[in-house]
């Protein structure tokens, strides 16, 4: 099963997302809901840094676990950019947990500062 958390501060804003395990659902390459959550999980990392310029994303990424912890932006726009982009990934893979729910779970907690 893939189980995604996401963390947030007071403020309600995804400061961390960790993704670990595997889905199950079929045989590798034809697996749709782990092909689904990577695909959602690599896009957004690739929409913060090349399309709105987040810097200083730190990640960790390894056989069957990603996790990524997004840096405080201080430029308005870029803020409410990463936000957007945030709130549309949370939308993706709550959309697939509502879907394939057998298969993964997601959970919110609080806290998503770098030594949490």
């Amino acid at each position: 099963m893939i189980k995604v958390t996401f963390r947030k501060d007071a403020d309600d804003s995804i400061r961390k997302v960790i993704v670990e395990g595997h889905a199950s659902y079929g045989d590798d390459g034809e697996d749709i809901v782990c092909s689904g959550i990577s695909i959602l999980t690599i896009s957004i990392l690739n929409g913060l840094e090349e399309i709105v310029g987040i810097e200083g994303i730190l990640r960790e990424v390894k056989a069957g676990y990603t996790s990524f912890w997004l840096p405080r932006v201080e430029d308005f726009v870029k803020n409410v950019q990463m936000t957007a982009l945030m709130d549309t990934f949370e939308l993706g893979v709550r959309a697939t947990e509502s879907a394939y729910g057998d298969y993964i779970t997601v959970k919110d907690e609080i806290g998503g500062e770098l030594d949490d």
